[in-house]
């Protein structure tokens, strides 16, 4: 549990109409390079996103053995924004992360009747009770998050930093069937840090 409240930021998701043709590429392919680092990169709902969590310079791994690569680094919202992204590559926006959700026919917030479609986002492993498919490639780990450097408390939820300083949220319910998706903010607090990916049009 989180010792700090956050503000459930409930939003109104417009429809987004989309071809079947570029609504998900399942395989990521292609691949970008930051920090010198090769990501590679899926395109889902018109969008193009890379397809792993940033393990860059700076952040915090998930351990001093760094046993769960697959997680990434976590990252105070500060150093996200020193992360140099090559040409047309930017932090997400709440929208990028709606129009995600949308292109997999779930809303956010979600409480969990989209269960099957969120699932199509989270990766096959390290989730605690509810697995996910990764059908849409976005392979989203529960890789938790840090609190003053503290080590991470991973299986149950996957946050993103957004460019306002809110994060994306997707959480195992609390009756362990279920997953749900939502935005929190109050998260500029150099005291947290949350995995980061990042997104082009």
């Amino acid at each position: 549990m989180r010792s700090k409240i956050y503000s459930l930021i409930l939003l109104s998701l417009f429809v987004i109409t989309s071809c079947d043709d570029d609504d998900t590429t399942v395989t990521p392919t292609d691949v970008i390079t930051i920090d010198g680092k090769e990501y590679k990169t899926v395109t889902i709902g018109g969008l193009t996103w890379t397809a792993a969590n940033h393990n860059g310079e700076g952040g915090l791994a998930y351990d001093a053995a760094n046993s769960k690569p697959e997680y990434g680094k976590y990252y105070t919202f500060d150093e996200v924004k020193a992360i140099t992204l090559p040409d047309g590559w930017r932090i997400p926006t709440m929208d990028d992360y709606k129009a995600l959700a949308a292109a997999k026919d779930v809303v956010i917030p979600s409480s969990g009747a989209h269960t099957e479609g969120i699932k199509t986002i989270t990766s096959v492993t390290r989730w605690r009770n509810v697995a996910g498919n990764n059908a849409s490639g976005f392979n989203a780990y529960p890789a938790g998050y840090s609190f003053n450097n503290s080590s991470p408390m991973d299986g149950d939820i996957a946050e993103f930093w957004t460019i306002e300083k809110n994060t994306l949220s997707i959480q195992e319910g609390t009756n362990q069937n279920t997953l749900r998706i939502m935005f929190y903010s109050g998260n500029a607090d150099p005291a947290y840090r949350f995995n980061v990916r990042f997104v082009k049009d």
